[in-house]
């Protein structure tokens, strides 16, 4: 099967994306804010267990771990967004029903994030080890800008920064393929990086946007409530606009 070809995208069309994601979550915000109220619940053990544990400089690399399994939580948000579109209001039977639709590459597509993210924390870790190598507490040490964590959060970004580019060039219009149009997996894939290196400025700026709004939003977990879905709908307007035809 020949991968969709996208169209140009342009910078202009993430603000409109943003604004139908708003108007999206407001036509579905039940579904929404309880969807997204369980990552906000993720987003607080991540913070509080990191302080329990005493591994606070670990946080920065714990919330950006988040970037490279999120995009698979978007499967969910855009069955719901389809939803919407078909005037009806999403459910959990209806969301799981369009999810078991999708081709099994999408599962595929999730054990590559899972793994990437096991990649991720296991080399955060380690050099948490090498460079610190002691327990740390308190909120003041989770900020990259602590004295003596400087190194650790500089290598482990560089490392971080990498691992998150290369999922989302993969993840960023192949999730959404997969399950609105059931494109299989290589063509759902080549047809996303494909996207990306077409409109890299664009792209960028998307890409900016999420690991902005999620580190944020991880943060101070209760606005995971909101931005994680409209960030979900955005990215699915965004993927119409590359994929589907203008009327």
């Amino acid at each position: 099967m020949i991968p969709p070809q996208a169209r140009p995208l342009p910078i202009p069309a993430i603000a409109a994306a943003l604004a139908h994601g708003g108007r999206t979550f407001a036509a579905s915000r039940g579904f929404s804010l309880a969807f997204g109220a369980l990552f906000a619940v993720i987003g607080s053990v991540v913070i509080w267990g990191a302080q329990w544990f005493a591994l606070a400089p670990m946080t920065t690399a714990l919330i950006g771990g988040f970037l490279l399994v999120g995009p698979i939580t978007m499967a969910a948000l855009i069955a719901a967004a389809a939803a919407v579109a078909a005037g009806r209001r999403p459910s959990l039977a209806g969301v799981a029903r369009s999810l078991r639709q999708a081709p099994a590459g999408l599962w595929a597509l999730a054990l590559f994030c899972v793994l990437i993210y096991l990649i991720w924390i296991t080399d955060a870790g380690t050099l948490y080890s090498f460079m610190i190598g002691e327990p740390r507490s308190g909120l003041v040490q989770a900020l990259p800008t602590a004295a003596g964590n400087e190194r650790f959060h500089l290598f482990s970004g560089a490392m971080g920064f990498v691992l998150a580019n290369v999922v989302y060039a993969v993840t960023v219009h192949a999730v959404p393929l997969m399950v609105r149009r059931h494109a299989p997996l290589t063509g759902a894939v080549v047809a996303s990086v494909r996207a990306c290196l077409a409109s890299p400025l664009a792209h960028g700026t998307w890409a900016l946007t999420l690991a902005a709004a999620i580190f944020v939003s991880m943060s101070l977990p209760p606005l995971m409530c909101v931005t994680l879905p409209v960030l979900a709908y955005a990215g699915d307007a965004l993927n119409r606009y590359c994929f589907d035809a203008p009327a």
